[in-house]
């Protein structure tokens, strides 16, 4: 059966036109001519730049364009099924896909146990309570209490100061000195506030909101720096004495005292 590269090789020779004369008039490289004569024109990103090449050969030689296209394509599809029919086909390996799934499952099984032992250690936090030695002399009367509930007289062989010298021993002992004055201030309403002790250190600074309160013991003598006197209640021992000042008034370096009323 004659082929589209028969038909054009004739069609130049009744012509008597050689492959450069073609490749000058068409501005075609010869190698593609060549290609076009010897049927050697592959299924390819190439082939719709073939196809304009072979109607522009087959136009200049007068021939029947429309056939020639049309018997390309129909040979070059065949030439491309009988290719599909040789290609062996793929057979995939399933030990590979085993293989990567393992490592897979090993890398996740080492980076879970890295983050459990490492790394998440919330729950397995330790906390510890700081509890100050006890004095040698005070062991007995401690263990004592814990096992009698034994309350200590004056008859004691430990010394009274030896227990009052003792910060875990001052809570169960009670105190002969006057109960010390506690000085607290209620915000009626959002209040700027200040306050600094004899050095000058600043105590508290700070925007305090409606019903906040601030405890202090009076004896410090803290300096109180306010925007709005009229908004902070004094409570000296939970008993109100007053506000400090009038609605709107700002006070500076204000100190208060145990018989303070407003």
């Amino acid at each position: 059966m004659i082929t589209v590269g028969q038909i054009l090789s004739v069609g130049r020779n009744s012509k008597n036109l050689s492959i450069s004369d073609i490749a000058i008039e068409l501005k075609i490289s010869k190698s593609i001519i060549i290609d076009l004569e010897n049927d050697n024109i592959q299924n390819n990103s190439d082939i719709i730049f073939n196809i304009g090449h072979l109607r522009s050969y087959s136009n200049f030689l007068e021939l029947d364009t429309d056939t020639i296209i049309k018997k390309f394509k129909n040979d070059v599809s065949f030439n491309n099924n009988e290719e599909k029919k040789n290609i062996t086909p793929i057979i995939e390996n399933n030990f590979f896909k085993i293989e990567k799934f393992f490592a897979a499952s090993i890398i996740f099984i080492i980076f879970t146990s890295f983050y459990f032992l490492f790394i998440d250690q919330n729950e397995n936090e330790i906390n510890f309570a700081l509890v100050p030695d006890i004095p040698e002399s005070l062991e007995p009367i401690v263990e004592k209490a814990n096992t009698f509930n034994y309350n200590l007289s004056q008859n004691d062989e430990v010394n009274k100061s030896d227990l009052i010298n003792n910060s875990s021993a001052l809570a169960s002992i009670e105190n002969d000195k006057d109960l010390t004055t506690v000085a607290t201030l209620k915000m009626l309403n959002p209040t700027w506030i200040q306050l600094r002790d004899k050095e000058n250190n600043i105590i508290l600074s700070k925007l305090m909101d409606k019903d906040e309160e601030f405890s202090y013991e009076l004896e410090l003598n803290y300096n109180i720096t306010a925007g709005n006197a009229g908004n902070i209640l004094v409570l000296i021992n939970g008993d109100v004495r007053g506000k400090i000042g009038k609605y709107g008034d700002i006070i500076d370096s204000f100190v208060l005292y145990k018989d303070f009323t407003n």
